[in-house]
């Protein structure tokens, strides 16, 4: 298919201000400064339908309402800075229609970068143009795609032997749509759907092989045996894919993906990430944000360094962290939150994670204590 007069959708659609975070995010205080924040969105409440003659799908707001607008509210969504390199990819991904695969450290933002795009672009009705597929250890590709009740359908027939009043069998009233199908049925050019396969290293090792035709040329078909629908994408969806490096994968899978490896972000991009997750903080104490970041920064390394730990912490157990200093702060719990920054960090629980790493920052805070007490006279 000819793609050179795609419409290529930017994310995220910039404020002026603020050009690296899509201007949904964008909201004034009380004397109309404007900053980053949360968003809650109120998602109208619909229902998947399906046109077999038609092959196409759409949500549409559930059946036996009062005709009225039912709104629901969805889980806080945190805007997602983004730099160049994340802009490019999401330009490419709609020019070349191909899968992106995004790698990176746990919580540098893979599984969010999906969801933020929907949102940027379809704001409040985002759960109608995007699909979750959460991979687990026992996933199989047909999970994506349909699932048939074989056992609704056997106890249907059962009926029907005994004489009950059962119609003519409708095989599709035992079929429902997986994430994937519904991506491909919902797709347009004016409006292409998001698909995120979440860690799809978590699934046997067979797993991405059998997803190459529906990746390829965005079908598949539903046996004879069962309903016998050959299911295509009207428009390709815009597919993400994460992985966290647990097995590697196939190199004709890996062959049909874009791919991109989400880099721990620089300085500058780590004060956004915490002005747009915890307002206020970097404006009011940017001298504790600042030192905060490099005692993080110094326990990366020296977990780095440490072959006994090979858990990281990432940006999203930063924020953890720094979200517990901050409510303590604005509850006068602490009154110098730059006092203890250079020790053992309080609220450790939210940074380390294994006994190595505990072990370690306790005998270095000793170490510290100690050389502290030999230099008073």
């Amino acid at each position: 298919m000819a793609n050179n007069h795609i419409t290529i959708k930017p994310f995220p659609t910039e404020d002026p201000e603020f050009p690296f975070v899509s201007d949904k995010f964008i909201s004034k205080d009380a004397a109309g400064n404007r900053y980053i924040g949360t968003v809650e969105p109120l998602c109208p409440v619909r229902e998947f339908r399906y046109d077999g003659a038609t092959r196409t799908g759409w949500f549409a707001p559930p059946d036996g309402g009062d005709g009225g607008e039912k709104l629901v509210k969805g889980k806080p969504i945190a805007a997602y800075i983004a730099d160049e390199n994340l802009k490019e990819i999401v330009r490419l991904v709609q020019i070349l229609r191909r899968p992106i695969l995004l790698k990176g450290e746990p919580g540098s933002g893979k599984t969010q970068l999906a969801k933020s795009v929907a949102f940027d672009w379809y704001g409040d009705h985002y759960k109608e143009h995007f699909f979750e597929w959460q991979v687990k250890s026992t996933s199989r590709a047909i999970d994506g795609l349909y699932h048939f009740d074989h056992v609704a359908r056997l106890r249907d027939a059962q009926l029907s032997k005994n004489g009950s009043d059962v119609e003519k069998e409708d095989m599709t009233k035992y079929r429902t749509f997986g994430p994937l199908a519904k991506a491909f049925l919902t797709s347009t050019a004016e409006a292409p759907s998001i698909l995120l396969i979440d860690e799809i290293d978590k699934a046997d090792i067979d797993f991405p092989n059998d997803l190459l035709l529906e990746l390829d040329e965005g079908r598949f078909t539903i046996p004879e045996s069962e309903t016998g629908e050959v299911i295509e994408a009207r428009y390709p969806p815009i597919i993400f894919i994460t992985s966290n490096d647990e097995r590697e994968l196939p190199e004709a899978f890996l062959r049909r993906c874009l791919f991109m490896y989400i880099r721990f972000p620089s300085d500058e991009q780590v004060v956004r990430i915490i002005d747009a997750h915890i307002p206020g903080l970097v404006k009011n104490q940017r001298s504790f944000v600042d030192k905060a970041i490099s005692v993080f920064h110094s326990l990366r390394q020296r977990i780095a360094e440490n072959p006994a730990d090979n858990k990281r912490v990432s940006t999203s157990e930063l924020l953890d962290w720094l979200l517990a200093y901050n409510y303590d702060v604005n509850n006068g719990h602490i009154s110098d939150p730059e006092k203890d920054l250079d020790q053992l960090p309080l609220y450790y629980q939210a940074l380390l994670k294994t006994q190595a790493a505990v072990q370690r920052e306790k005998k270095l805070e000793e170490r510290q204590s100690k050389a502290t007490d030999s230099t008073i006279p």
